[in-house]
C-alpha cells in the first residue's frame, strides 16, 4: 500500500463510511436539484466525489495498485468511449430536442461514477480490518432499509395509507411517491429497492449466514446479526413485489439448497453402496438412485414454482392472469404479457434489440439507443398505454430498461463481451476464496457468486451505471484484501501514475 499521510487515511474512512451509510438513498431532492437528475440522484455520488479527490487520486499517484479485475473493465470503458464518439457520424434521428451529444455525455458520466465507485472499493479495503467494518456500515445501512420499509408495510396493513409524519420523512430523501401496498425503502421506487438488496444486502447476509461467519461480534439467541437481517431482508424484498426480484432471490436461496441436498446424495451413496449385499451391482443402484434424487428435486423446485406463481396470481393483480393463456391471439407472448403488465418491458427490449440489429459491432453509443425506438418499437407497442404516454405527452427518451440489452444495443457484441469479460474475470476468483482456510474470504467468495446471480436477473429490470450496489459487491469481492502477495485469492497489478 503507497504511504499516505495519516489524516488522508482517517478523512477518507470517515467519508467512506457516510457513503456506504448513505447507499439506500437513490433520489434525494437536494442531490436531484445539485445534479439536475430526476432519477440517480444518490448522496453517496457527492461522498464518492470527495473520496475520488482525497483517496483515489493520490493512491494513483503514489503508484497504488489496482487488482487484474479492473483490466476488462478499463477495456470495456475504452470499448464504449470508441463507440460514442464514432457516434457522431451516425445518422441517429431526431427526438424531441434531445441533444446526442448531452445523452452521450450523460451515459458516460454515470458509466464514470460507476467505475469510481468499484475503484474506490477496490482499493479502500486493504486488510481484514476494514473489510470487516465496511461489512459491519453496510449491515447497518440495510438495517435502516429493513426498518424503514417494514414500518411502510405496517402502516399500510394497518390504515391502508400512509400518515402525514412518514409522507413528510419520505419528501426529504425521494422525488418519488409512495407506492400502495408495495414497500420502496428509501428507494425511488421498488424495483429500484429489490436491485438494493439482490445485488449488496442479501448476497452479503446469505453468504455470511451458509458460512457461519459474522462482522459482528454480537449475537441474538445464538443467531448472528447476518442471519436477522437475512430473515428480515427476504421479507423486505417479498414486499416490494418486483417479479424479477423474486426470481433472482429464488434461484440464489435454491443454490446452497442444491447444494446441501448434493452432500446428502452423496453421503447416503456412501453409507448404502459401501454395504457388502449391494456392492457387486452398487454402478447400476447409484445410476438408478441418482436418477431419482434428480426426479425428486427437480419436481420439488416445479412446485415450489407453480405454488408461489398461484400464491401471486391471488396476491398481485397483475399477476391474476398468470395461468390464463391464449395461444390464438396473432400476438399471443405479448397478448399474455400485457396481462401481466409486462407487455411494455417486452416491447422495450425488443426495440432496444432492434437498434443491435442496425449496429452489431459497436453499438449505437452509449446514450443513443432511445433516439431509434419510435423505429424499433414493435407495432403491438402503439396499443399500450404506457408507450403513448411516454411518447405523445412527455419528451422522455426511453430507455430499453435492461442492462443486457442496453450494452448490445449501445456498445455493440464487442461492448457486450467487455462487460461479460469483467464479470467472468470477478468468477475466476471464486474457487480460491471458498478454498481458503478463513470464513470471510469464503463468505466473499460466495456472495460474488450471489451478486452475480442477482446481476443475472435485475439485468432485465434496470439498465442505469450509476447505481452503486452493483460495483461496491464486486469491488469488495476483489479489493486489495484479495490481491496481496501471498493471498491466493487473486493476483495484483501496478496502477499507472
Amino acid at each position: 500500500m503507497p504511504v499516505l499521510p495519516g489524516w488522508i487515511k482517517r478523512v477518507s474512512w470517515v467519508v467512506w463510511v457516510l457513503l456506504l451509510v448513505s447507499l439506500p438513498v437513490t433520489s434525494m431532492p437536494l442531490v436531484v436539484k445539485l445534479v439536475r437528475s430526476d432519477t440517480v440522484a444518490a448522496p453517496s455520488g457527492i461522498f464518492l466525489a470527495v473520496l475520488a479527490v482525497i483517496w483515489l487520486i493520490p493512491y494513483l499517484l503514489k503508484h497504488g495498485a489496482l487488482p487484474k479485475t479492473t483490466l476488462p473493465l478499463f477495456l470495456f470503458f475504452f470499448l464504449a468511449l470508441i463507440s460514442s464518439l464514432l457516434s457522431v457520424y451516425y445518422a441517429i434521428p431526431l427526438y424531441k430536442g434531445h441533444g446526442v451529444v448531452f445523452e452521450v455525455g450523460t451515459a458516460l458520466a454515470t458509466l464514470i461514477i460507476g467505475i469510481l465507485f468499484y475503484l474506490v472499493t477496490v482499493t479502500i479495503i486493504q486488510d481484514e480490518a476494514s473489510l470487516r467494518k465496511t461489512l459491519q456500515w453496510i449491515s447497518i445501512a440495510g438495517a435502516l432499509i429493513v426498518i424503514w420499509s417494514l414500518a411502510q408495510a405496517v402502516s399500510w396493513a394497518a390504515i391502508s395509507r400512509y400518515p402525514a409524519w412518514m409522507k413528510s420523512i419520505h419528501e426529504l430523501y425521494s422525488v418519488g411517491p409512495l407506492f400502495r401496498q408495495r414497500v420502496s425503502g428509501f428507494a425511488l421506487e421498488p424495483s429500484w429497492l429489490a436491485h438494493q438488496m439482490n445485488v449488496l444486502f442479501i448476497p452479503y447476509w446469505l453468504a455470511a449466514s451458509i458460512t457461519r461467519t459474522s462482522a459482528f461480534r454480537l449475537k441474538v439467541w445464538k443467531l448472528s446479526i447476518e442471519n436477522l437481517l437475512l430473515v428480515l431482508g427476504i421479507a423486505v424484498l417479498l414486499l416490494t413485489y418486483s417479479r424479477i426480484g423474486l426470481a433472482a432471490l429464488l434461484v440464489m436461496l435454491a443454490v446452497p439448497v442444491v447444494l446441501a441436498a448434493l452432500q446428502l446424495l452423496n453421503k447416503v451413496n456412501q453409507r448404502i453402496f459401501n454395504m457388502d449385499r449391494i456392492k457387486q451391482s452398487a454402478r447400476f443402484l447409484k445410476v438408478i438412485f441418482q436418477v431419482v434424487w434428480f426426479i425428486i428435486l427437480a419436481a420439488a423446485g416445479i412446485g415450489l414454482v407453480i405454488g408461489l406463481g398461484f400464491a401471486l396470481s391471488k396476491m398481485d393483480m397483475r399477476m391474476a392472469s398468470l395461468f390464463e393463456f391464449d395461444f390464438q391471439h396473432r400476438d399471443a407472448l405479448l397478448y399474455y404479457a400485457e396481462k401481466l403488465s409486462l407487455a411494455a418491458r417486452f416491447v422495450y427490449w425488443d426495440a432496444g434489440w432492434g437498434v443491435f440489429e442496425r449496429y452489431p459491432i459497436l453499438g449505437a453509443g452509449l446514450g443513443n439507443s432511445g433516439f431509434f425506438f419510435p423505429e424499433t418499437l414493435h407495432p403491438y407497442a402503439w396499443k399500450l398505454t404506457e408507450v403513448r404516454e411516454l411518447i405523445f405527452r412527455t419528451d422522455t427518451l426511453l430507455n430499453s430498461k435492461s442492462l443486457w440489452i442496453r450494452l448490445l444495443a449501445e456498445t455493440g457484441i464487442i461492448g457486450f463481451s467487455a462487460f461479460i469479460s469483467w464479470l467472468f474475470f470477478m468468477a475466476e476468483g471464486i474457487p480460491a476464496k471458498l478454498k481458503n482456510t478463513g470464513k470471510l474470504p469464503a463468505a466473499m467468495g460466495w456472495m460474488v457468486i450471489f451478486t452475480l446471480i442477482g446481476l443475472a436477473f435485475e439485468g432485465f429490470s434496470l439498465d442505469s451505471f450509476g447505481l452503486p450496489y452493483l460495483w461496491i459487491a464486486l469491488g469488495i469481492g476483489s479489493s486489495m484484501y484479495f490481491s496481496k502477495p501471498g493471498n491466493p485469492a487473486d493476483a495484483r497489478t501496478r496502477a499507472a501514475s
